[in-house]
């Protein structure tokens, strides 16, 4: 059986490959499932669960490949194997980088706190939880949007 991180222990992950590795320092400041069709696009997944840290609480051993979407935000993947690692958005007050649950070395330490991008989501994916769920984005936006 595999050991888990003790709480307070950073937030550890990598890539598929192992190439691109972070760590995140402290706890989320954030963690929401995102149903946009941009998010199922980036990850192949019909939903992900995205969380949250001050951008200066994350370090990277080796560079993840980056892109510029062109409304703000910029999504981070493994340029050896292609897994899907982080996202930051300029439209969200504060600097904060937002990781990708399925990186993460021990998952089962974020807690989900919403959903983004309800109206979004696909018909047949069930949800049985009771968490805030928002039309569309789950953070507030420095133009006013947003929860």
């Amino acid at each position: 059986m595999a050991e888990h991180a003790p709480s307070g222990a950073p937030h550890a992950g990598s890539c598929a490959c192992g190439a691109v590795r972070f760590s995140a320092e402290g706890e989320p400041v954030w963690a929401a499932y995102c149903h946009c069709t941009d998010c199922r696009r980036a990850t192949g997944a019909p939903m992900t669960l995205w969380v949250g840290f001050p951008a200066v609480d994350v370090s990277w051993t080796g560079t993840p490949d980056e892109r510029a979407t062109g409304t703000g935000c910029v999504r981070q993947w493994c340029g050896d194997c292609g897994s899907p690692l982080a996202y930051a958005d300029a439209t969200i007050p504060g600097e904060e980088i937002y990781l990708a649950i399925g990186a993460f070395e021990a998952p089962e330490r974020v807690a989900p706190m919403a959903h983004a991008f309800w109206a979004s989501r696909l018909p047949y994916v069930a949800v049985a939880d009771d968490l805030p769920r928002h039309d569309r984005y789950s953070r507030a936006r420095v133009d006013g949007a947003g929860a």
